[in-house]
C-alpha cells in the first residue's frame, strides 16, 4: 500500500485528477497511519528477534512492545476521517466499518499500550490485553463483514446464488463471527487469570485464518484476487499461530 499512497501523494501535489483530490485530510491521515502500522510491525519483529535469541532485559522489551501496541492504535484511530468522509456520501458500510473498526481496535490498543508496563496489578492488566484482543479480532470482523454488505448494497444480493460468491460470504459469515465468539470467551477467562483462556484465543486465531484461506480460494475462483489484497490476508498465518496455542500445555493460572 505504500507506492500506491505516493502515487497519490504525488497526485495531489501536481494536481491530477485522484480519489484524493479535495480530500487531502483524509489522505494525510491514511498515510499517517499507514507509516504508523509500518513502524509497529518494525518494532513487533524487532522484539521477536530479540525474545528469540535471549538474554535481553525485560524492560526494553515491554518499551517496545508498548510503543508498537500504541502505533497498531494509532492506525486505527487514523481511520475515523475516512469513516466520516464516506458517511458524508451517505450512511453506508464502508463509512460505518472504518468508524466501528476505530473505535473497537484502536481504543483498546491504545489503553492496553499504557497498560503493559509497570502495572502494579498483573491480573487486572490481563483484562485489558483481553479487551484489547476482542476489539482486535471485532475489527477485522467488521472489516470483512461490512466489505460484504457494501456489495450487496451497490449490486444486489443476486450475486450470493452463485456457487462461489455463496460459499465464500458463508464462510466469512461463520468463521469471522466464531472468531469473535471465541475471543469473548478467552478474554473472560483471561480476566479470571485462567489457563484456559489460550487454548480459546488460539481457536479464535485459527478462524481469522481459516476464513482468509477462503477467503483467497474465493477471491483466485472469482477473479477477485487483488482486491482481497486489502481484506487483512496478512492475517492468514494466524491459523497456525492458533492451531500452535491449541497444543500448546499451558497453567492453570497465567500468572
Amino acid at each position: 500500500m505504500i507506492p500506491s499512497n505516493f502515487e497519490h501523494l504525488l497526485n495531489v501535489i501536481w494536481g491530477r485528477p485522484d480519489f484524493y483530490t479535495g480530500n487531502l485530510g483524509v489522505f494525510v491521515a491514511s498515510l499517517m497511519g499507514l507509516a504508523a502500522r509500518f513502524s509497529a510491525v518494525i518494532l513487533a519483529l524487532t522484539v521477536g528477534f530479540l525474545v528469540w535469541g535471549g538474554n535481553v532485559k525485560s524492560s526494553l522489551v515491554e518499551r517496545l512492545v508498548e510503543a508498537a501496541i500504541f502505533l497498531e492504535g494509532t492506525y486505527y484511530i487514523l481511520l475515523l476521517p475516512s469513516g466520516l468522509w464516506w458517511l458524508g456520501l451517505g450512511l453506508n458500510f464502508l463509512g460505518v466499518a472504518f468508524l466501528l473498526q476505530a473505535i473497537s481496535a484502536g481504543t483498546a490498543l491504545m489503553v492496553l499500550s499504557f497498560k503493559v508496563r509497570g502495572s502494579a496489578d498483573r491480573v487486572k492488566a490481563l483484562k485489558w490485553v483481553g479487551i484489547a484482543a476482542v476489539g482486535y479480532v471485532g475489527a477485522l470482523w467488521f472489516n470483512v463483514v461490512f466489505r460484504w454488505f457494501d456489495m450487496i448494497e451497490v449490486i444486489g444480493n443476486g450475486f450470493l446464488v452463485r456457487d462461489v460468491a455463496s460459499w465464500g460470504f458463508l464462510g466469512s459469515m461463520i468463521t469471522m463471527s466464531l472468531a469473535v465468539f471465541f475471543a469473548g470467551v478467552g478474554a473472560y477467562l483471561l480476566a479470571k487469570n485462567l489457563g484456559d483462556s489460550v487454548r480459546w484465543f488460539g481457536l479464535s486465531l485459527a478462524m481469522v485464518g481459516a476464513h482468509y484461506v477462503i477467503y483467497l480460494a474465493y477471491s483466485f475462483l472469482s477473479g477477485n484476487l487483488d482486491y482481497a489484497m486489502a481484506v487483512d490476508v496478512w492475517t492468514l498465518p494466524f491459523l497456525g499461530v492458533g492451531l500452535s496455542l491449541l497444543r500448546t500445555k499451558v497453567a492453570k493460572k497465567i500468572l
